[in-house]
């Protein structure tokens, strides 16, 4: 056996390099150029029929785990590295991570049906809607995913009115929060905090919507796709389906952004990223918000992209441009 080690060490050395350069995760992600989901071939309605010509893409930033040979390529090719602990909330699992990440998705359809719905005058009726815990920044006895029903004995209808609450405690106050964790009701205590002149209890909490509509439509994820930046596009879609408007005239428009219940369009990351997908997918018109039009911009023109960059601040703005052009 030593005999066959000595004669062979080189080889084995380099296998064992080898093997570490490309199978030994390092704590990093790297972002890279992503590629286009096509929404409309998601479209769950009765009656719909997507048309031939056109499409209307949400765009995504594609993430690797970092090995030695990817990061060097990464640094090579100009594309972002960042640490694993970054896209963490303070004491966050990776478990929780993407649970929070599916919690974002679906509040964004809630919302992105809201706004469609009302945009094109059709019924929608609110049955229900619940706070829930998205992330925790500190230890506070919540999880992600607990529904709050109540804080302080008072039941709470929105975000607002928890952080109005919030705001009339005293720093290391204490608050009670009766919540719903797997089908069970209890108690847990939060401390109040202060952070950057702002009382916090340590939580990110968003609002799920329970609704009818008419008529009724869904968007079918996969698994894997999550977040919050496709919000734009998906009200998007949701309007055209339900006004049968023609918004594609034979082009494929893709764009990103949050959407918010009073349709205004909010900043994402990664854009540079998308807008190399949206050009290796042939795009026609990428819409983006104001607040990452800049960098979109500086990306078209440093690789020379054959598309159209249009900047808006709400979805009303993003339908009238694509109405009238």
């Amino acid at each position: 056996m030593k005999k066959i080690l000595k004669e062979n060490f080189k080889f084995i050395l380099l296998m064992i390099i080898l093997v570490s350069l490309f199978y030994i995760k390092l704590p990093y992600y790297i972002m890279a150029p992503g590629g286009t989901i096509d929404i409309t071939d998601r479209v769950v309605m009765d009656d719909y029929q997507k048309k031939e010509e056109g499409s209307l893409n949400m765009l995504y930033v594609s993430e690797y785990d970092a090995t030695p040979i990817t990061y060097i390529v990464a640094k090579l090719r100009d594309w972002d590295t960042h640490s694993k602990e970054d896209r963490k909330i303070s004491n966050e699992s990776e478990k929780e991570v993407r649970e929070r990440n599916k919690i974002m998705r679906d509040t964004s359809l809630d919302i992105a049906t809201l706004v469609a719905y009302q945009e094109a005058g059709k019924r929608i009726e609110v049955k229900d809607k619940k706070n829930v815990v998205a992330a925790t920044t500190e230890d506070n006895n919540l999880k992600v995913g607990d529904i709050i029903l109540e804080v302080d004995g008072r039941k709470q209808d929105s975000v607002d009115e928890i952080r109005s609450l919030i705001n009339t405690k005293e720093e290391n106050d204490t608050i009670t929060l009766k919540i719903l964790r797997d089908n069970k009701e209890m108690k847990v205590e939060s401390k109040v905090s202060i952070e950057n002149n702002t009382k916090i209890i340590g939580v990110v909490i968003i609002t799920e919507y329970d609704y009818e509509t008419d008529p009724k439509i869904d968007i079918k994820f996969k698994d894997s796709e999550s977040g919050s930046s496709g919000g734009l596009m998906l009200t998007l879609t949701i309007y055209s389906a339900i006004s049968g408007e023609d918004l594609l005239k034979g082009r494929n428009i893709a764009g990103t952004g949050t959407i918010s219940t009073d349709g205004t369009v909010g900043e994402i990351d990664g854009v540079k990223y998308k807008i190399m997908g949206a050009a290796q997918n042939n795009i026609d018109i990428v819409l983006v918000p104001s607040a990452n039009y800049e960098e979109a911009i500086k990306t078209k023109n440093k690789y020379n992209y054959d598309l159209e960059i249009v900047k808006v601040d709400t979805f009303k703005e993003a339908v009238d441009y694509l109405k009238n052009n």
